[in-house]
């Protein structure tokens, strides 16, 4: 069995050419199929007499998989010849791409290959070559390519993607130029022209005639209505050739090239100089993640980056525009994060615990169709519902078929002015990472909210909270507690943990503070900056006694309380040095080896040098983590090792035999080292170092053999 391809820019007479040529190898005898794979879905309407037929798309739309015949999409047509229309949306929604695949896969499910038949011909749509339309090329179908063309330049220029296609697959498949004359007494010339310049013969020509438009209008092809005629003749002549077979390598030319054979004329790049004093227009500042500015391997995507968010704020309501696959990883990254809470003993997110979240479930018929009424579905049942917050964060599906969720929103908006929409336009990871998404949602949900300018009260905003760390709670009401010591309260965790009034008030705020020295961080304080104008605290709340008291007395300094300040660093070091006093006589003369990958240890020396253990060495690798983006201060000696320097820190280790290894990650070296490990997100405090420290006490008094071994009985 044969199977052709016809190729063409749209408007070109391709589905003309097609069904004449099904005519003529029908008259021969041979058993055609015809696919039409046009989303006009009028390919084959000349053999039916008209016939508006069901398409592939709307039967696999409308009728469950069980009901699915292969009749009811394959039509009899002139002279015994079979046609099918694939279809596709509605102009400007959906992936009519893609919905040639899933008609082809709809098609090899049903048997079609089970017909009986000679040729099969796909009648293709080839103004851009893009993965759907670009289908029948692959192997596993054409065995031949024809191309129609005018003598057009974007009909030429068509022809000559169609070609750069063709080579992407098995280049010497070919049948053909197909010369469809519009009646430009030039378009010949310009057709051999790039017929000889690509060394792929014109096989057939047609001139423009009445008799095409006479047969279409009584809903027949020039073959049947007039069998006779000069153009029915140079059809059964292309059937020849087809059957015939001879194919030709697919060679293309460039751009420049086209234009210089096509029309004559070498394409110049000229360069502009601008003046001086043009304007330029200033382009927006990217607040991006380390993956997305370093243009590294993305950790995660934005889409569940962003939801972990938005999910965190107690009276707003996220709208995950996406296939439920989509919206359970997303679900599942918080509501984890309550399941480890159990296990640490710290407090979870109120809001994980029973996250307010609905998904659109797109499915196959969403990504062929288009998503957009589904997604207004969703946003009218949810306001119905009561919702006056909704956050709409959309998946890699809905950016890849381009639907648009801004119209859907905007007309929503003037509909419900009550309620508050927000667009979190995130298309998956086509925005970047899962931090980026934690960045676009935080940042999002501030420029919707927040209010310009309000009166300052002695408050501060923390800024940079972790949604998915297990102690972030704590890590607020630790700071909590050293700030109402002072009269100043928390007005706003952002983005996290809070809610929408109190993300509409963070410019009340006198002051920002960072909780965490990452990049998330850093990148919230730089927008509340440019776009707000609010002032930042230098100093950012890390975990141990001298970064405690360094932020403690700034934001005593900042809001006039420096008497309150220093009694609260007076109890602070009080405290801190009652801890040390007990772990010191455990820890003092063992020795020690630090292997951290980041700059904020600050804490864990602090408690190494209080408590005189023996040092052997403060190593940070200088690959992997977040904190490493900003140049953090260290108050004590460290070595700095590269990736390529890590089986010299390994020997390193091993040669100096430490009782304690602390590392972020397992070292595994096989040696007799108690190892610990510095957690991700430490608890931020003044007694994080000696909280530490007394895990390092229980491993070094832990007996070497476990207990229970005693106990068996031998016989």
């Amino acid at each position: 069995m044969k199977r052709v391809a016809v190729y063409g820019k749209g408007g070109i007479g391709k589905s003309t050419i097609s069904s004449n040529l099904t005519a003529a190898l029908s008259d021969n005898g041979v058993k055609v199929l015809q696919i039409g794979c046009d989303p006009k879905h009028d390919s084959t309407r000349l053999l039916t007499d008209g016939l508006r037929q069901e398409t592939v798309l709307e039967y696999l739309k409308e009728v469950p998989e069980t009901h699915r015949k292969l009749d009811d999409v394959v039509e009899e047509g002139y002279k015994g010849c079979l046609c099918v229309e694939a279809g596709g949306p509605e102009p400007g929604i959906g992936c009519a791409g893609r919905g040639i695949i899933s008609a082809f896969e709809l098609l090899d499910q049903l048997g079609v290959d089970s017909i009986p038949l000679d040729l099969i011909l796909y009648d293709v749509l080839g103004d851009v070559v893009c993965g759907g339309f670009a289908v029948p090329l692959r192997n596993s179908y054409a065995d031949t390519v024809y191309i129609v063309t005018s003598g057009e330049f974007m009909s030429i220029y068509a022809a000559n993607n169609i070609l750069r296609g063709t080579a992407n697959y098995n280049p010497d498949r070919i049948g053909g130029l197909i010369f469809n004359s519009r009646g430009d007494p030039e378009e010949k010339l310009r057709v051999e022209r790039f017929s000889k310049a690509v060394n792929i013969p014109i096989v057939a020509e047609f001139s423009r005639s009445r008799e095409f438009l006479e047969a279409e209008q009584i809903r027949k092809t020039v073959v049947e209505a007039y069998p006779d005629s000069v153009i029915t003749k140079s059809f059964r002549n292309l059937a020849k050739t087809v059957m015939k077979d001879e194919k030709h390598t697919a060679n293309y030319l460039s751009e420049s090239e086209l234009e210089n054979v096509v029309l004559g004329r070498s394409v110049t790049i000229e360069k502009i100089q601008k003046k001086q004093d043009a304007i330029v227009a200033k382009e927006k500042k990217r607040y991006s993640s380390r993956n997305v500015h370093r243009k590294e391997i993305l950790h995660g995507c934005a889409f569940s980056g962003a939801s972990s968010v938005t999910s965190s704020i107690t009276d707003l309501m996220t709208i995950l525009h996406s296939p439920k696959s989509c919206a359970q990883f997303a679900f599942q990254m918080v509501t984890n994060s309550v399941r480890r809470s159990f296990v640490t003993s710290t407090t979870p997110l109120s809001a994980f615990a029973d996250p307010c979240v609905q998904c659109t479930d797109m499915s196959e018929s969403t990504m062929i169709f288009g998503g957009t009424d589904v997604l207004e579905g969703n946003i009218r049942s949810a306001i119905a519902d009561g919702n006056k917050h909704i956050a709409i964060i959309s998946s890699c599906p809905s950016g890849i078929i381009g639907d648009d969720v801004g119209q859907v929103i905007d007309r929503l908006k003037g509909e419900f002015p009550d309620v508050l929409l927000i667009d979190l336009r995130e298309d998956g990871n086509l925005r970047g990472d899962f931090m980026q998404g934690v960045i676009d949602a935080s940042l999002g949900l501030i420029r919707s909210t927040a209010v310009k300018n309000l009166k300052k009260t002695d408050s501060v905003n923390l800024i940079g909270y972790k949604t998915l760390a297990t102690n972030s709670t704590t890590n607020v009401e630790n700071a909590r507690t050293i700030l109402n010591r002072m009269d100043i309260s928390i007005n706003c965790t952002a983005v996290g943990n809070t809610d929408v009034e109190d993300l509409k008030n963070i410019t009340a705020a006198k002051l920002n503070i960072q909780l965490y020295p990452d990049r998330f961080a850093f990148m919230l304080r730089d927008f509340l900056v440019d776009e707000y104008g609010m002032e930042c605290a230098k100093n950012i709340i890390r975990p141990g006694l001298n970064e405690t008291k360094k932020w403690v007395m700034e934001i005593g300094k900042h809001f006039g309380k420096e008497d309150k300040a220093k009694d609260v660093v007076k109890d602070i070091e009080l405290e801190y040095n009652s801890l040390i006093s007990s772990l010191k006589p455990k820890l003092k003369g063992r020795s020690i080896y630090l292997a951290a990958t980041h700059k904020d240890i600050n804490w864990i020396m602090e408690v190494i040098h209080k408590c005189e253990m023996d040092l052997r060495n403060a190593v940070i690798l200088d690959f992997t983590d977040h904190c490493k983006d900003y140049d953090l201060d260290v108050d004590y000696p460290v070595t700095i090792c590269s990736r390529n320097d890590i089986d010299k820190l390994k020997n390193d280790i091993i040669s100096n035999d430490p009782d304690v290894l602390i590392s972020t990650y397992p070292m595994n070296l096989g040696i007799r080292a108690e190892e610990c490990f510095i957690p991700v997100a430490p608890d931020v405090g003044p007694y994080s170092g000696p909280e530490l420290a007394r895990s390092w006490v229980t491993k070094l008094q832990a007996p070497k053999e476990e207990g229970w071994r005693k106990d068996v009985v031998r016989k």
